[in-house]
């Protein structure tokens, strides 16, 4: 999907050993028969990795993937400002979120810096997807306190808000921990239930990471929503599908066909009884993740910034076409993912050499002349197979 050749792609699976004892005890196990890495150990394993990575290749580019969020969380602050790399988990899917969510405010007619969400879910990955839209804000021109005032975070106990004791202040009892202490919003009680949430703050955008039991988004919240909101947005974005907030087919049907509906799960297009055909989207990160490393490794940039992440949301949502957003779409067909890893590239390029991190730029080997987004045409890999017999006579 990102156009670069497989045989410059090397998978690399870090063996930190287990504390599975089954594992342990099977002679057929292949891994390190150690228990796990823990602790500075484990970091020095990591840093060694990587110190021995960008040795040998130093325009390589390192993408981490699937790493515990305990641990993916302070090794991406270790390294992203050292090196030219990205984590997918974070990152890429707080990144095509964001594309979503600014592709869902174009179609209602609403820029980024008008929306306001109610975020269902507050662990580390759920907030880290809202520090990403909260950053897109910002580039857009907005301030990071006004920003984070869009937001009302809701944990199993509700909103995380002013601690009046309306509610019995649950979230202040239990204690905010770091991550969860710069999301309270004065605007609500905290403890206030998500129905209530939707009645007093009015978001315009329901984002579901809460990868709890399906329906936390109901009936009575979305056509709350679509009292005061001509296009509520509703993102159930937990996956699998037993856990998604909602199914795309309420989110229509509670909403007349007025809502923007994005998942993270699958869905089959939904038909509503006024013959209506609406086509939902997955938010998925197939859609960023190649881009950002085709287009980082063709500049050489040196760092991926948060800034590069945003300009590569804003390049994606682009993509979807009218035509698309018409059948209730937020990303593009799938048949069009080279299109989107292309569009990605070019952005992220183009972003790398206006910040000058950029340490390769077109023509610079004798193409003089190149666009940014002729380079990446060039540089993508095509999967062209020479033929092994042909009906030609020579």
């Amino acid at each position: 999907a990102g156009g670069i050749a497989p045989h410059r792609v090397m998978p690399v699976v870090l063996d930190v050993g287990t504390n599975n004892q089954a594992l342990l005890d099977d002679p057929d196990y292949v891994g390190v028969r150690e228990r796990r890495l823990e602790g500075a150990e484990y970091y020095d394993m990591v840093d060694e990795f990587m110190e021995a990575v960008f040795e040998r290749w130093p325009q390589v580019v390192v993408q981490f993937e699937d790493f515990e969020t305990s641990k993916a969380i302070p090794l991406l602050a270790k390294y992203r400002h050292r090196y030219r790399c990205f984590n997918d988990d974070i990152q890429g899917t707080g990144c095509v979120t964001l594309a979503g969510v600014i592709a869902a405010a174009r179609n209602a007619g609403k820029a980024l810096t008008d929306m306001s969400f109610l975020c269902a879910g507050a662990g580390s990955a759920g907030l880290g997807v809202c520090a990403q839209i909260v950053d897109g804000m910002v580039e857009a021109g907005m301030s990071r306190e006004e920003a984070m005032r869009r937001f009302v975070i809701c944990t199993s106990q509700g909103a995380i808000g002013r601690a009046d004791g309306a509610h019995g202040d649950p979230n202040h009892a239990r204690g905010l921990n770091v991550e969860r202490a710069p999301w309270q919003n004065d605007a609500v009680s905290d403890g206030t239930p998500m129905s209530e949430v939707v009645s007093e703050f009015k978001p315009t955008c329901l984002l579901g990471l809460a990868a709890q039991p399906a329906g936390l988004f109901t009936e009575g919240m979305v056509r709350e929503m679509a009292s005061y909101c001509d296009s509520p947005v509703v993102m159930p974005m937990s996956n699998p599908t037993a856990k998604s907030e909602c199914t795309p087919q309420q989110a229509y049907e509670w909403s007349d066909g007025r809502a923007i509906v994005a998942t993270g799960s699958p869905f089959a297009p939904v038909s509503l009884p006024d013959g209506r055909t609406f086509i939902p989207s997955q938010c998925n990160n197939m859609y960023i993740f190649p881009g950002i490393g085709l287009g980082a490794s063709i500049c050489q940039s040196e760092t991926i910034p948060d800034s590069m992440l945003y300009e590569s949301a804003v390049a994606l949502s682009r993509v979807t076409d009218e035509e698309e957003m018409a059948r209730g779409s937020v990303f593009p067909s799938i048949s069009k993912i080279r299109q989107c890893s292309h569009a990605v590239a070019v952005a992220c390029i183009r972003h790398a050499h206006d910040l000058g991190i950029a340490k390769a730029s077109p023509g610079c080997d004798h193409n003089r002349g190149e666009t940014y987004e002729q380079w990446v045409t060039r540089k993508m890999y095509y999967p062209e197979y020479a033929p092994i017999y042909t009906s030609h006579t020579r």
